[in-house]
């Protein structure tokens, strides 16, 4: 960092009220990780006003950009993993400024494996995955094969991060080439989905059944995070606890469609409860 940024980013650093200060550089001027900057600053602060606030600087023939980002939506990006760039800079860039380990602490905690953070990521991406699956499947009886061709390429995608976090490692934007390193049988799945001259109605009914075999066999040990909660009592669970439990607060998954599978596939049990609307379904343990 030249004496410009040295003296610019000391004054941020004397300021309290910031975290941490990480540095990315691509590998080459070509990457898109950080949209072709040829470096990226993120500025964790405790008090800013705002989620990010971001600022692109030309200094000696550098394009720079600086992005500052409020503490409570970095913890809540990273532990979502809903902006997969962000992730990557923040778990792989260089800490420059660490005010009381913090971003030690992050990444111990999100890089430890196994760990609860890596168990209810599992359970999430699954059922991300299973709702893709579904929805091609669907479609494809429909016969919209585009749309079913579209829900396929998601629901790979989603198995392909699944099988990179369940290795224990941070899934990137290049999952592909991760996985291909890891499980190759999901990325032949993935080449045979969009490079074959098959016609396209076998390919997506050929991925289903590899799909579905998955589905069914992962079903159990991907959900293991809710199975756990749910056993830390001998009370049925309604569908609005489970919604509203502090694990899952925050996060964006198909919790619904989970527990019903997990009821057909009679690893919960179905508990009718009369309440003031009729009977309530909820869930337990089998």
């Amino acid at each position: 960092m030249d004496d410009v940024f040295s003296a610019s980013f000391s004054r941020e650093i004397a300021d309290n009220m910031v975290e941490s200060v990480i540095q990315v550089k691509p590998v080459n001027r070509q990457s898109t990780l950080i949209d072709g900057f040829d470096e990226l600053y993120l500025i964790i602060r405790k008090d800013l006003h705002e989620k990010v606030r971001i600022k692109n600087i030309l200094h000696n023939s550098a394009n720079i950009q600086i992005r500052w980002v409020d503490q409570q939506y970095f913890a809540h990006i990273i532990e979502n993993r809903f902006h997969r760039r962000f992730v990557q800079w923040a778990l792989q860039g260089t800490v420059l400024h660490d005010q009381n380990g913090y971003m030690e602490q992050v990444r111990d905690k999100f890089l430890t494996y196994p760990s609860t953070f890596h168990r209810r990521t599992i359970c999430i991406e699954f059922t991300r995955f299973l709702r893709h699956y579904l929805e091609a499947k669907e479609y494809l009886g429909q016969g919209q094969l585009l749309d079913a061709y579209n829900s396929m390429f998601h629901a790979l995608h989603h198995w392909a991060r699944l099988a990179v976090i369940e290795a224990g490692e941070v899934p990137e934007t290049v999952v592909w080439q991760q996985v291909s390193q890891i499980d190759y049988s999901i990325f032949k799945l993935y080449e045979e989905l969009i490079t074959t001259t098959d016609p396209l109605e076998k390919r997506i009914e050929l991925l289903l059944l590899a799909s579905e075999f998955s589905v069914i066999s992962k079903m159990e040990e991907c959900s293991r995070f809710l199975l756990d909660i749910m056993r830390t009592r001998r009370e049925p669970w309604s569908i609005n606890e489970l919604l509203h439990h502090p694990e899952f607060q925050g996060v964006q998954f198909d919790l619904i469609l989970l527990l019903e599978k997990l009821a057909q596939r009679s690893l919960l049990k179905e508990v009718p409860v009369e309440s003031e609307y009729g009977i309530e379904k909820k869930y337990s343990i089998v």
